[in-house]
């Protein structure tokens, strides 16, 4: 078989937030290492196209989260699942115009528009984007964490306040967010899910995330697309955090 390619140096946004992550945490954990290792992915994979990363910032809230240097990366991962747009009972269906992705060993899966690739990108889960919007990715990323619920950090609105001023946002853009929500699936896993905007001088980006935690694993993901291509295709995103499911 041919030699597989090498992973794509991260890029500035990507090597900000990882550099930045690893004193952000919310429980005092041993440090590990994530592998995903996704069971069913109906993309090939792509090793180019740098992706904005999502991983949070280090500085909020470092008082109530007492990060120590032991502490490990936290965790995030999400879902506003809607058994509208999703099957819940069955994973491998997708709906128009999506695929589906699922990891058995961590314990999730979701769906993300049909053409976008898989990228390796460093200290993340799975990222997945298109290869001519540069804007337009799904980005998850799981950690270890101690706490049971993402209740045990605040409320939808606070975490979504934090996260997007100080950890969703690269260092000097402008960001606001639009709205947040809550909601539990049937297995009682509890999801908070945001819509946000941020802006530089460059770029304005439109996004959603949702974050979840189950055992004791903390789960985010975060989907978008610049602010002028949002309106053709927020439904596809909206289905992406739709269908996060965590299942254990």
């Amino acid at each position: 078989s041919p030699p597989r390619p090498s992973r794509p140096a991260p890029s500035h946004d990507t090597m900000f937030a990882t550099t930045a992550v690893r004193s952000f945490t919310i429980a005092r954990a041993p440090r590990a290492t994530t592998t995903s290792r996704r069971s069913s992915t109906t993309t090939a994979r792509a090793r180019k196209h740098p992706v904005t990363s999502t991983t949070p910032d280090a500085s909020w809230d470092t008082v109530a989260f007492a990060p120590t240097r032991r502490d490990a990366l936290v965790g995030f991962a999400a879902l506003v699942a809607s058994a509208r747009a999703l099957d819940m009972d069955a994973p491998a269906l997708a709906i128009s115009g999506m695929n589906v992705v699922k990891d058995t060993r961590e314990g999730y899966q979701f769906l993300y528009p049909v053409g976008w690739q898989e990228i390796q990108v460093d200290g993340q889960a799975a990222v997945y984007k298109d290869i001519i919007e540069p804007l337009e990715s799904a980005a998850l990323n799981v950690y270890p964490t101690q706490r049971e619920s993402v209740a045990d950090i605040g409320t939808a609105e606070e975490v979504a306040n934090t996260l997007v001023g100080k950890a969703l946002t690269a260092p000097g853009a402008q960001a606001k967010v639009l709205k947040a929500s809550e909601r539990k699936d049937d297995a009682g896993h509890l999801y908070y899910a945001f819509e946000f905007v941020t802006k530089t001088k460059s770029y304005e980006r439109h996004a959603l995330t949702v974050v979840t935690i189950t055992q004791g694993k903390f789960y985010t993901l975060t989907t978008g697309s610049s602010e002028k291509r949002w309106g053709k295709i927020k439904d596809r995103l909206q289905a992406t955090v739709d269908s996060f499911q965590v299942y254990y």
